[in-house]
């Protein structure tokens, strides 16, 4: 029986993927040569370090422990969101909020860093419905291995088994699986053709999910 619901950000909560990519476009463009879309959509679901091994691999440029590649991303994308807004996914805050009032324990186990978790969840005004914010970038391995999902059950205080995991990228899938946990797929194609066929179940807005989320939590699996 599921008894926790943990929420991917990037790509499920807020519709990041294509500001990163532009500001990763913008960043390597800075640095004398262009990103391929082929090269970024590899690292959607994962970290920003395993963005710096591809961009290592395919063009021979090292953006590791480089701190002014850092603080240029921060610039940019706090400059997007300023002028831009916050890209919330459409409905994803009402499902959150409707979940939370039912009782469930809900948490963010997301690739992006702990202050832009945080952040971002304060300015959607939902950060106060999450028993736990948890950053990637906290654990060695990153998706597809499950070491956030787990990270964040233990933290929790869960059983794996017991928990369910919003993603919609084929690696986070993959890592919620691995982590023995159920997995719902979002569909959102402004995340790439992403492989979710190791999820358990796939939904394409957010009005569908509290009554997912309803139906498994009464449902006794084994």
């Amino acid at each position: 029986m599921i008894k926790c619901v943990i929420f991917d950000m990037d790509g499920v909560l807020i519709n990041t993927e294509p500001v990163h990519f532009r500001i990763w476009e913008q960043i390597c463009a800075e640095h004398g040569f262009t990103l391929a879309y082929d090269c970024y959509k590899k690292c959607i679901g994962s970290t920003t370090r395993y963005l710096h091994d591809l961009i290592q691999e395919w063009y021979g440029v090292s953006f590791h422990d480089n701190s002014q590649i850092r603080t240029r991303f921060v610039e940019l994308k706090e400059e997007i969101f300023k002028n831009e807004g916050i890209p919330a996914i459409e409905g994803a805050a009402n499902a959150v909020r409707t979940l939370c009032a039912k009782g469930l324990p809900l948490a963010v186990a997301s690739c992006s860093d702990q202050y832009y978790i945080e952040y971002t969840m304060k300015r959607m005004q939902i950060d106060q419905c999450f028993r736990l914010l948890f950053s990637g970038e906290r654990v060695k391995h990153p998706k597809p291995a499950p070491d956030v999902f787990l990270e964040t059950a233990k933290q929790l205080q869960i059983p794996p088994k017991e928990c369910l995991v919003i993603e919609d990228s084929h690696n986070g899938s993959l890592a919620a699986k691995a982590a023995g946990m159920t997995c719902f797929g979002f569909i959102n194609p402004d995340s790439g053709n992403q492989d979710l066929s190791a999820a358990d179940d796939v939904f394409t807005s957010f009005s569908e999910l509290p009554e997912m989320v309803y139906h498994l939590c009464h449902t006794d699996k084994h």
